[in-house]
């Protein structure tokens, strides 16, 4: 057959993921998603070795080290094992503690899982994919090792659901036939999305006092985490084309909000510079055999705006809205945090 000569679509693709315990060391990955988009890509570009041969043009050249990234888009589900293990990855691949879900009743099956800010330095700190492209038999599958995210974004809309996106770097990929289809997790097509209207944003002078009951009255929001992690020359060595670690820097973390402009509220709170705490929370369906609801939970309990979002008066319609945005710290107290994720769901561990 020739190339270019058939044809794959995406539509019959899938994307597994799993968890590796030593970095770059390929494990199983059978937590399937149902994603938007994925655009795993790797590249090994060429350095052309210019010289003088008796000739204008050049004869030689070298292949680069191996450079692995990508991104994947998808609407964040609490139940989907494959993006709750995305979630973990890029809050540092740490620990994570499970208890009986709050307000769960006796014998009921329902978890919460915390997660915090890591280092990238336990069992699980790194993730496997293993991605078909195109339908079965005849797309082509890639396995890719060493992954980890380096930046994650949770974003809310209106009329919309609530999306996840990440970015990825890898230490390796591969061309296999390991085609895991017939064992992917049953939960991909239990992956329901978040919808706008069971959300809320709260802004709040202490951590004490983020309720579900108190919240901006916020027409859309995005809260964004970067782990910086460092692929480039130092990561790599002599003798080998793929990075050997796979360091993070400072994790640094964006969050903003667009609001109706009816009050000087967050105005006055960054002229003051006001220590306040945030936090954003989704709620799905009643979980099976329990009386708790599904969710996601994002607290962060020392925020400033550095930015009120003076509206412009452009427009002899619309209303005036200003876009805000705050600086996420980590509260200095002894137990304290920067960011904390709570997911809600049937999973009982992920230890």
């Amino acid at each position: 057959m020739a190339v270019g000569e058939s044809v794959l679509v995406g539509n019959l693709s899938y994307l597994a993921i799993g968890r590796e315990t030593t970095f770059g060391t390929y494990a199983t990955a059978t937590a399937g998603i149902a994603f938007m988009s994925a655009a795993m890509k790797s590249m090994k570009e060429t350095k052309i070795l210019e010289s003088i041969q008796t000739s204008r043009t050049n004869s030689h050249f070298i292949q680069q080290g191996k450079v692995v990234e990508g991104s994947i888009e998808a609407y964040y589900s609490p139940r989907n094992l494959g993006l709750n293990y995305l979630l973990q990855n890029a809050f540092g691949g740490g620990a994570v503690t499970s208890a009986t879900a709050t307000g769960e009743t006796t014998g009921g099956l329902a978890f919460s899982h915390q997660i915090d800010i890591a280092n990238f330095l336990t069992t699980y700190s790194s993730l496997c994919l293993n991605v078909r492209k195109g339908q079965a038999t005849t797309g082509k599958v890639f396995e890719y090792s060493g992954v980890r995210v380096n930046e994650l974004t949770l974003k809310a809309e209106l009329d919309e659901p609530l999306m996840m996106s990440v970015s990825v770097i890898a230490k390796d990929s591969t061309a296999t036939a390991n085609d895991v289809s017939s064992v992917l997790d049953t939960t991909t097509a239990a992956q329901i999305p978040l919808s706008f209207v069971n959300g809320r944003f709260s802004v709040e002078t202490a951590p004490g006092s983020l309720t579900t009951t108190s919240y901006w009255h916020v027409q859309d929001f995005e809260f964004k985490i970067s782990n910086n992690l460092n692929a480039d020359t130092s990561s790599r060595r002599i003798g080998s084309d793929v990075i050997q670690v796979l360091p993070a820097g400072l994790a640094q973390f964006a969050l903003t909000a667009t609001i109706r402009f009816d009050t000087t509220t967050a105005f006055d709170a960054m002229m003051a510079g006001t220590r306040l705490a945030a936090e954003f929370q989704f709620e799905g369906a009643t979980l099976t055999g329990s009386a708790v609801r599904e969710g996601i939970k994002i607290t962060m309990p020392y925020v400033v705006i550095s930015d009120a979002g003076d509206p412009e008066i452009s427009s002899a319609q619309d209303p005036l809205t200003s876009s805000v945005t705050f600086a996420v710290l980590r509260d200095p107290t002894a137990s304290g945090y920067a960011v904390r994720a709570s997911v809600t769901n049937l999973t009982s561990s992920y230890a």
